[in-house]
């Protein structure tokens, strides 16, 4: 669309004299006439009646006129909405995360990215780390929350924070195995001494699964699952209760607020996961998405 046909009609408009028109325009009147009348042969209407004095808009010249004055309207606004959002004073952001972090941290990150981007929408999708990486990859979200490994090489992502894993253990369970290390919360416990309890375990496709069956393949042991979850939450008020053991992040450890909590091991010195802020790669929406991890850095780093 050429915006130089709405000037040059507006002007002429406003006018009523091409020769008024040209030079506010800064072109000369034969230019302009003959501009306006091969705009007329390509509409194949009269946008001005030239028998007028002074010069008027003809009927369709009214319909042009109304429907330009809507269309530069319309640009305006577009336009105007587009600083506002380079400006992060408005705009859209699609975020996935696991049911972990709608837990924990979320409840503590939205008030806070909220309180600095009140124009910006939050759409929120809660589902499983493979789920959100391929909504990533189908557009269906602009950037999600996981933990690492990120398990597709077309997303990118930044670290937050890496936080140990810990062993849930029923809160009266004693073994003769545990040690202590100074300057540890918990005691170290092998998983070899375990292998005939009950666990409570997430789902196979959870990211905290997959890093809890690789270690019992490290440690040669086939455990006893007693039942399988979603929810880490849930996994850990069970193992409170006494059904079984369970594996938590230090997140869920610092903030579960258990009036009598399990009994919490260390596996090992390596027994952790990362959380990481996931996107596509080459996507755009840059400045909403560094504004949003900026937001999980400030508020997660600062709680944990």
């Amino acid at each position: 669309m050429d915006l130089k046909q709405f000037e040059y009609v507006l002007t002429v408009m406003e006018e009523k004299n091409f020769s008024r028109a040209a030079k506010k325009l800064f072109i000369s009147q034969p230019s302009l006439s003959q501009y306006i009348n091969r705009l007329e042969n390509q509409l194949g209407f009269t946008i001005f009646d030239r028998s007028a004095n002074p010069l008027a808009l003809t009927y369709e010249g009214e319909l042009y006129v109304e429907t330009a004055l809507n269309i530069l309207d319309q640009l305006d606004t577009l336009n105007r909405r587009i600083r506002e959002t380079s400006q992060l004073k408005s705009g859209r952001l699609n975020l996935g995360l696991t049911p972990s972090k709608a837990s924990n941290p979320l409840p503590a990150i939205l008030p806070v990215f909220k309180r600095k981007y009140p124009g910006v929408e939050l759409n929120i999708t809660e589902t499983t780390s493979f789920q959100l990486e391929n909504m990533l990859l189908e557009g269906k979200i602009d950037l999600c929350m996981i933990n690492l490994p990120v398990l597709n090489k077309n997303i990118d992502y930044t670290p937050i924070l890496t936080e140990e894993l810990y062993l849930a253990a029923p809160p009266d369970f004693y073994s003769e195995h545990e040690t202590t290390e100074q300057g540890s919360p918990y005691p170290l416990i092998d998983l070899k001494y375990l292998k005939d309890e009950s666990f409570i375990l997430m789902h196979p496709e959870q990211r905290i699964r997959q890093i809890t069956d690789s270690t019992f393949l490290s440690a040669g042991i086939r455990p006893k699952i007693v039942m399988e979850t979603g929810s880490i939450d849930t996994a850990h008020r069970l193992s409170a209760s006494g059904a079984g053991f369970s594996f938590v992040p230090e997140s869920t450890v610092r903030f579960a607020g258990l009036v009598r909590p399990p009994k919490y091991y260390r596996i090992n010195d390596g027994f952790s996961w990362t959380l990481a802020v996931a996107y596509k790669q080459n996507s755009t929406n840059t400045k909403i998405r560094n504004a949003f991890i900026e937001t999980v850095r400030e508020v997660i780093r600062g709680d944990l």
